[in-house]
């Protein structure tokens, strides 16, 4: 049998068939997905710490810089009643997705320049730079705030229950595996020049170069075909976005399980990467390094993933990584210089967990998503998630900077005391998984889970009286 033929007849044909509208609109979601990640990790993540670290920033600072995004949140209020003024909308995504890319791209690249240098080159004021940092950082996730429940709703329809699953591994899949070849093989030249007076240039270049993949982020996004949007409200409300997500409880009870997930991921994340960095010594080409093997975890384990999902259901599933995972966080917090070996095991105990939390976690808002009324179900998931996050970061800033220097059977510091916290967090968020589940699971997902589990019973019963 050819490669071309299995191919052809694997669940991946399905998913990204170009010769069906659902087809085309999951390709050029991965793809222009893939364009942005690549953006956004050349513009943003370990490489956008060490540019602010280049210029005088303290982890305190980049962890503050990191909540502004979040300070946007009340805005996906008013998004649906501004978006859904229009019945066609790629093209109003399209104009504020741009501009999102300019300022949070080009314009943070460019405004250091504004700043006079003393003459080793540092900037002078520092702290009105950083000030202008944070209010283009706002500027541009407001727009973000504008554009992204209407580019939710609008690519929901691609994906059907059918597909999901197979999506989201497979996009995730094909987006760390070219993403990160690339970003790898960047952070080797990085490495090769810290400590040079080429640093601070490679880092920049590397944000102009993340501009010409926003730019095709942007032409891929507004290929696929944009279906009617369908309401059960004759105008636009912003109290829609409470009253019908309150008024539907699978749904709500989801975005809560989420939400938890959110706080226990974001406890010690404003930190994490500069910390990493700048305290524990790691260079950028390991870090990225490990990133980059990302793929082959999917690879392998992409699979039995699955399976372990669909016998599990998706809610039990999540509850059960979420207690291994707790265990790989409480290993992470006694991470300390010279313990290379630790993060490289924690890491990669991560990069395989995380293949399954990472499908649920992005299939999880569409599970018990209603067809009608998008936009606003969607721009409360987001409120919620961006809310708790806020919340979460704050808690870990108020920690790091009130808690004396924590030291305790060898974890020290107050960063590690932020991932012990992650990890006693990701144990109670398993618990709501457990008990929730059948309240949250769609009907003919638990009718399968049922009648399988009442067919292994009913075994398990037989091997017993023939033993006897």
């Amino acid at each position: 049998m050819s490669l071309s033929f299995n191919i052809r007849n694997s669940n991946l044909a399905k998913v990204y068939n170009l010769k069906t509208d659902g087809g085309k609109g999951r390709f050029c979601m991965m793809a222009h997905g893939v364009a942005a990640s690549i953006a956004g990790q050349l513009a943003g993540g370990v490489f956008y710490s060490g540019y602010l670290l280049a210029y005088g920033f303290s982890l305190t600072s980049i962890s503050l810089l990191s909540i502004v995004p979040y300070l946007t949140t009340m805005l996906y209020l008013v998004a649906p009643s501004i978006v859904e003024r229009f019945a066609k909308r790629k093209w109003l995504i399209a104009g504020l997705k741009i501009a999102t890319h300019l300022l949070n791209i080009l314009g943070i690249t460019l405004l250091p320049i504004l700043f006079p240098k003393d003459a080793d080159g540092n900037i002078i004021n520092i702290t009105a730079m950083q000030v202008a940092f944070f209010i283009l950082t706002f500027m541009a996730n407001a727009l973000t705030a504008i554009y992204n429940t209407g580019l939710s709703a609008w690519q929901a329809n691609f994906l059907e229950n059918d597909v999901r699953a197979d999506y989201f591994t497979s996009s995730t899949c094909i987006n760390a595996l070219l993403t990160y070849i690339i970003v790898f093989a960047l952070s080797l030249l990085t490495d090769s020049v810290k400590d040079t007076p080429n640093y601070l240039p490679v880092l920049t270049t590397m944000r102009f170069v993340a501009l010409i993949f926003a730019a095709i982020d942007v032409i891929l996004m507004l290929i696929p075909r944009e279906y009617e949007y369908t309401n059960t409200v004759e105008k636009p409300n912003i109290k829609d976005v409470f009253t019908l997500p309150l008024k539907n409880k699978p749904f709500f009870l989801t975005i809560l399980i989420l939400a938890l997930l959110t706080f226990s991921a974001n406890i010690h994340a404003g930190y994490i990467d500069a910390f990493i960095l700048n305290e524990i010594g790691i260079e950028f080409s390991l870090i990225n390094g490990i990133n980059a093997l990302y793929f082959l975890f999917f690879i392998l384990f992409g699979s039995m993933w699955k399976r372990f999902i669909a016998k599990l259901t998706w809610f039990r599933a999540l509850g059960t990584t979420c207690i291994m995972e707790a265990f790989t966080y409480l290993l992470y917090s006694f991470i300390a210089p010279g313990r290379v070996v630790l993060y490289v095991i924690v890491r990669l105990s991560q990069h395989l967990l995380g293949v399954v939390r990472g499908t649920i976690q992005q299939a999880a808002p569409y599970i018990n998503l209603p067809e009608t009324d998008k936009t606003n179900y969607l721009a409360f998931n987001t409120i919620v998630i961006n809310g708790t996050a806020f919340l979460s970061r704050a808690i870990g800033v108020a920690i790091y900077e009130n808690v004396p220097s924590f030291s305790f059977i060898g974890i020290n510091g107050n960063v590690p005391l932020l991932i012990l916290l992650c990890s006693l967090f990701e144990f109670i968020v398993a618990i709501p998984c457990f008990t929730l589940y059948r309240k949250i699971t769609p009907k003919d997902l638990l009718d399968e889970f049922d009648t399988r589990r009442a067919m292994k019973k009913a075994k398990k019963a037989e091997k017993n009286i023939n033993s006897i």
